[in-house]
């Protein structure tokens, strides 16, 4: 047996088809018919922006965002092959626009669920001022008739103007969002959770709402992130009385302040001397904690990063300050995305400008904070996409390491959606065994037989046919086995 295995491990490093890569920071010229760039016009006016993106486990890319109907805004979203090609089996153009409000709306976040459904929030105007709303939409397109009977939900939290910028699911199937409410004479940052019906969880401060001030005036929360332990970290602008600074929140599950975060519940960071605002955040696995966005360096905008411990302090192992700040372009560099990758590296994802215009940008840290020279040489990339100006607005990383980022571009008479495909290089070995399925052991008639098939070219559900699992077993479908082996193995797979 002990040699059958060392056979089967053999084969599987000689046969498994690995990819060809181009260097890191290359566009994927496997992508968008050769030019790793694709456009989408979807509305009848002049704007279509993507404000999110979200990878499927079968690679296809789902965007959402607003586009113009010539009189006002609505949400709009695409779904893509992984080819770049607009998906037809979505709304069979793959594509697909959807009224909000009395007065139009403004889709700002994207999240999938387990089930395939799409739950987009945004804000939309009820005549008078802004709410929060939500649309659901099953796999297929259409709006889901479960989720409040109509598919949609608007909820007024403040007195006034409030702007949903971000969206989460918990594991339990509530959704929560974040964003700001006006309070009568300013923001606060504002959430709210639901249930999966899209009623307002009364469990969640009995009113299924929270609005808490941060700073001493102005508060705009733009990003999420919901912690393992159900804890809710939010992260946006505060004004300091002089200028905007990085703030964070973190809310128990409950909806109070969580008082272990930084004994406030809060975190106010003054990166420079002038204006700081946070538009991304994310979770490390070791719950550290990573805001991005830009920070005046008193002409014009940088990125700028900061990393904090799991109690609210500034991170010092990361730049020594836990800050990070980066010069890509000429002037003006708008951090808008994040996203971590299974080996510790951050990427962030923006706008530059290129003094002319703006260019989609990219740059590439370690853990340690310092720019990765593996990405384009320089830790940076900076894409032309349309004719004019484009900005990116979201991120996603693939399994086998190639990073898409999404956002609007001009294509000399309007704006439209557009996505670009990079390649990133294969995550580094991360968390590699032979525990395939990820129960605690290594079996012949399991991880073995996975091996083999693997390495006698089979995919799909033809690698896992026939093998029973074990009740506790964390990867018993053949996405979740492909995923690891990518991400946590190095692999390049056949999807």
């Amino acid at each position: 047996m002990v040699q059958l295995f060392g056979r089967l491990l053999a084969m599987l490093v000689l046969c498994v088809p690995f990819a060809a890569h181009a260097a890191p920071g290359d566009l994927d010229i496997t992508f968008g018919s050769g030019s790793g760039k694709v456009m989408t016009a979807i509305g009848t006016g002049g704007a279509d922006v993507a404000n999110a993106l979200a990878l499927q486990p079968d690679g296809k890319l789902v965007v959402s965002g607003y586009c113009s109907n010539s009189s006002n805004y609505d949400f709009c979203l695409a779904r893509y092959l992984p080819s770049g090609a607009l998906d037809t089996s979505f709304n069979t153009t793959g594509k697909l626009i959807t009224s909000i409000g009395v007065g139009g709306g403004f889709a700002g976040d994207l999240a999938r669920q387990a089930d395939g459904k799409l739950v987009v929030a945004g804000v939309c105007s009820n005549g008078a001022n802004n709410d929060f709303c939500l649309a659901r939409y099953l796999a297929n397109g259409a709006l889901d008739p479960s989720f409040n009977t109509t598919g949609k939900v608007i909820t007024a939290i403040g007195p006034d103007y409030d702007n949903a910028s971000a969206v989460a699911l918990q594991p339990d199937g509530k959704i929560v969002v974040a964003g700001a409410c006006f309070n009568g004479s300013n923001g606060d940052f504002c959430l709210a959770r639901y249930l999966p019906s899209g009623a307002l969880d009364t469990t969640f401060n009995t009113t299924g709402n929270v609005i808490a001030a941060i700073g001493s005036d102005q508060d705009a929360a733009y990003a999420l992130a919901l912690q393992p332990d159900g804890k809710i970290v939010v992260a946006g602008a505060c004004w300091n009385g002089n200028s905007n600074d990085f703030c964070l929140a973190r809310y128990l599950p409950s909806g109070a302040l969580d008082t272990s975060f930084n004994t406030t519940g809060t975190a106010i960071t003054h990166i420079v001397s002038g204006n700081s605002v946070a538009t991304a955040v994310a979770l490390q696995p070791d719950g550290k904690i990573v805001a991005a966005g830009h920070c005046s360096n008193g002409s014009n905008h940088d990125f700028c990063l900061a990393r904090y411990l799991a109690s609210g302090a500034l991170d010092t192992s990361f730049n020594t300050t836990g800050k990070v700040i980066t010069a890509i372009g000429l002037i003006d560099d708008d951090a808008t995305a994040l996203a971590l990758q299974p080996d510790g590296k951050i990427v962030a994802a923006g706008s530059c400008w290129n003094g002319s215009s703006n260019d989609f940008c990219l740059a590439r840290y370690l853990p340690s904070g310092a720019l990765d020279p593996s990405f384009n040489g320089s830790g940076k990339v900076i894409t032309a996409i349309g004719s004019d100006h484009d900005a990116a607005f979201a991120l996603a990383l693939q399994p086998d390491g190639k990073i898409v980022a999404a956002g609007q571009c001009y294509n000399g008479g309007k704006y439209e959606l557009c996505l670009a495909r990079y390649e990133g290089g294969p995550f580094d070995a991360r968390n590699c065994s032979m525990d395939i399925d990820g129960d605690n052991l290594v079996l012949a008639t399991t991880d073995s037989l996975i091996h083999a098939r693997i390495a006698l070219g089979l995919t799909g559900n033809a690698v896992i046919g026939g093998i029973t699992f074990a009740s506790h077993a964390t990867r018993t479908t053949w996405p979740a086995i492909r995923d690891y082996l990518v991400s946590q193995c190095g692999m390049s797979i056949v999807p």
